[in-house]
């Protein structure tokens, strides 16, 4: 048989190609916003002049969409930038008017820091970039006791000339890098709408991370052992070849995800 695979973070998951009308980006479509009237909303989009409601998939896992997961990240992001610059704004204040330094010197105890060392980035690409931030983020905090000593030793403008130096050196590029991260995360998950046939008569959407390939599965490869698998999940298939990787995927059956909704939404939505 053959499955259409597609993923939610590094789980995979596919549905049998037969069942698959259409494919479409997200910002393709212009769904309509419908409440249940029990504090719950959902989407709507017309499809071959049927109303269909659209799932998500990271809902129906209770789940984290990588698109939210992202967007959090481009904003802590934005947030350490911007720390970077207002600390480099209280040296320069301190240097130029001699008083005393209160932010953070060490580069592994400020908010970046300390966010640096726990985080792991699970796109290869993204931890190269990553990488890259420790070399110039450790030499800009390296500079308050170079300068502040400069300072004290009346080398005041010599202390202040090296700052403004770093500031079109060291700073930019750890600017740039702030900047090429965020670019990079908020091109990185395009989500996806399968609109999928989940009984005669009835379509639906299913909105995911990220379409995968087609491929066949023998016999062979699949698993009836139900263990892990929420109410929507039919099998395990293993041994699947995607992406130069041997994987497990989660097939779905469509006729359950309805019912996977939130009980609100399942209830306006199945057809008498």
């Amino acid at each position: 048989m053959d499955y259409l695979s597609f993923r939610h973070q590094q789980q995979h998951f596919a549905l049998p190609i037969d069942c698959v009308r259409f494919i479409a980006a997200e910002n393709a479509l212009t769904p309509t916003n419908v409440a249940t009237g029990n504090s719950q909303t959902f989407d709507m989009v017309d499809y071959d002049g049927q109303a269909c409601v659209i799932l998500s998939l990271a809902r129906l896992l209770n789940q984290p969409s990588e698109r939210t997961k992202n967007r959090n990240l481009i904003q802590l992001l934005q947030e350490r930038e911007q720390d970077h610059l207002n600390w480099l704004n209280a040296l320069r204040e301190s240097l130029q008017r001699n008083t005393p330094f209160d932010k953070q010197r060490d580069p592994d105890l400020c908010a970046f820091g300390s966010w640096y060392k726990s985080y792991k980035a699970d796109d290869p690409q993204l931890a190269h970039l990553l990488s890259r931030f420790d070399q110039p983020h450790r030499r800009l905090h390296a500079l308050a006791g170079e300068l502040l000593t400069l300072r004290d030793e009346e080398q005041q403008e010599e202390a202040l000339h090296i700052l403004h130096e770093h500031e079109h050196s060291t700073l930019a590029r750890l600017l740039a890098l702030f900047h090429e991260a965020r670019d990079l995360v908020a091109n990185k998950t395009r989500p996806t709408v399968i609109m999928v046939q989940v009984k005669e008569g009835q379509i639906i959407g299913l909105k995911v991370d990220d379409v995968g390939e087609v491929f066949s599965c023998g016999q062979g490869q699949e698993d009836t052992m139900t263990d892990y698998l929420p109410h929507f999940g039919r099998r395990w298939l293993k041994g699947i070849a995607i992406a130069g990787s041997e994987v497990t995927i989660m097939e779905i059956n469509p006729a359950r995800l309805l019912s996977s909704a939130s009980a609100p939404i399942a209830e306006a939505l199945e057809t008498p």
